[in-house]
């Protein structure tokens, strides 16, 4: 047996910057085309890591390696129900780091006196839907903008 693997989830710094930029780039283009929340580009990346005041990012490491994040974005914009979003590494999909950052999430949102989390996800991605609705999200609308679905979540 290999060497045991500690998980650990901690929030994203400027300095995470360049590590989640080669991630993102890295990945398969057909992979992420449903992520779309910013530019994979690492200006655009440490601008936003820097500029965040409420807005959360958290990194999802196994031992110091990063292999995904997710964030709870909109409080900088005025919004008072966060947007969640999540992105794990090909290589580490399926294996219930997407599930995990849900409960941090909801834990964290439940802490902090938040009542409700929204999300959205691309119609054909149902992996994604199927995990969402299963957590107790339910459709609401879809954004006239990018015809993604529109999915809320009581806490």
């Amino acid at each position: 047996m290999d060497e045991l693997k500690d998980i650990f989830i901690s929030p994203l710094t400027v300095g995470d910057a360049e590590e989640l930029t080669e991630l993102l780039s890295s990945s398969r283009e057909e992979y992420s085309k449903h992520f779309i929340p910013f530019p994979f580009e690492l200006q655009a990346i440490r601008n936003l890591l820097s500029s965040k005041k409420a807005d959360r990012y958290f990194g999802v490491k196994l031992d110091d390696k990063l292999v995904g994040f997710y964030m709870l974005r909109g409080f900088d914009g005025g919004y008072k129900i966060p947007s969640y979003g999540v992105w794990i590494s090909e290589e580490f999909s399926g294996k219930g780091l997407s599930k995990l950052t849900l409960q941090h999430a909801f834990s964290f949102c439940k802490i902090n006196g938040i009542k409700k989390l929204m999300l959205k996800v691309a119609p054909e991605n149902i992996p994604a839907k199927n995990i969402y609705e299963s957590f107790g999200f339910t459709f609401s609308s879809v954004d006239d903008k990018i015809g993604h679905l529109i999915y809320f979540k009581e806490l």
